[in-house]
């Protein structure tokens, strides 16, 4: 990576692509900030890894799952008795998506 500071124009590149939106008086503490990040990459592929193994994550993760036992449900005319407005055995909601 070549020492190169981020210009202006390539801010208003990249806040482009991303559909971000950044006021005119912020375009150079964001030029400053996206040159500190580059730098700072730069200094991470120095680092050797050579001798470091790949792996898919830093941690281990294990599923933590419990048996999928049937039991008795909640009997169907005390859910619905429950119910602001049913219609016969389904339970009517308030619409929230309209056509227009």
């Amino acid at each position: 990576m070549p020492d190169k500071d981020i210009t202006i124009d390539e801010v208003k590149y990249i806040a482009k692509l991303s559909k971000l939106e950044i006021p005119e008086e912020e375009l150079e503490y964001y030029a400053k900030e996206m040159g500190k990040i580059l730098k700072y990459f730069k200094k991470l592929s120095k680092i050797d890894t050579s001798q470091i193994e790949e792996m898919a994550r830093a941690v281990d993760l294990e599923n933590v799952v419990r048996d999928d036992n049937a039991k008795e449900s909640i009997d169907k005319k005390d859910v619905l008795a429950n119910c602001p407005d049913v219609f016969g055995d389904y339970i009517k909601v308030p619409k929230i998506l309209d056509k227009d």
